[in-house]
């Protein structure tokens, strides 16, 4: 005869074991439950440092560009001045005639004169570049916009001086060509021609000298070591001396 296993009816034994299964029925699906939770948010929070990420980068180019924008004004701007102080200085005479005619004078030997000056300005004019062209017909990139301004041209002069005159000997012409010769504002200094003339039963050498301006000459950024307009710079620095 078969001993029973325990003294507890069966019912209360099958009822505890399903009990006991279906609470660790329960926890495992709590434990997988918790997993898969566990598992989003630290997925959610790696798409959250992502996004972040992202949002830092594209206000980083944001700041960028508007730090770009800025230098590109700013450079044009610097480009505008830059121009409009070449044309303002172009369209100052930065070598007074005040000036010019005083060291001239200046540089003459004794029993020298003139007896004509003549100071001619000519303007130079630029030629405008070639379009470029491919096959005869012109090229959409080198094609200007309509929206473009002109580009301002300054304005540059070429300055001759012609004198003529009467000295007593060749050697003051000779003198008088060299002094021209050694001013640094002056170049292409020419004798054009020389030639005997009686004057009031005198003997005399009239001559003809040409020469020109250099095109970045400024009376006030040149050495004067002869001192011979140190007093006219200093007017000028006064504006006592007009342009």
């Amino acid at each position: 005869m078969q001993q029973p296993d325990s003294f507890l009816p069966s019912e209360y034994v099958e009822q505890r074991r399903d009990h006991r299964t279906t609470i660790l029925a329960i926890g495992l699906f709590l434990v997988i439950v918790g997993t898969i939770l566990a598992a989003f948010l630290h997925r959610q929070s790696q798409l959250d440092q992502i996004v972040n990420a992202q949002k830092q980068v594209i206000k980083r180019t944001e700041d960028a560009a508007i730090q770009v924008a800025m230098l590109t004004s700013l450079q044009q701007s610097r480009v505008q001045m830059l121009e409009r102080a070449e044309l303002a200085a172009a369209l100052v005479e930065r070598v007074p005639r005040s000036i010019l005619m005083a060291e001239l004078i200046n540089r003459m030997p004794n029993g020298l004169g003139l007896t004509e000056f003549n100071l001619e300005s000519k303007r130079l004019r630029t030629a405008p570049a070639p379009a470029a062209q491919t096959g005869g017909r012109r090229s959409a990139r080198t094609a200007p916009s309509p929206d473009a301004k002109p580009a301002v041209e300054v304005p540059r002069y070429v300055v001759r001086m012609e004198m003529k005159g009467v000295a007593p000997t060749d050697l003051h012409v000779s003198k008088f060509l060299s002094s021209l010769n050694d001013y640094p504002l002056l170049q292409d200094v020419r004798l054009e021609s020389t030639q005997e003339d009686l004057v009031d039963d005198d003997m005399v050498r009239r001559f003809e000298i040409t020469c020109a301006l250099r095109p970045e000459a400024d009376v006030r950024n040149s050495a004067d070591p002869s001192g011979t307009s140190n007093e006219m710079l200093k007017r000028l620095n006064r504006n006592e001396v007009s342009w």
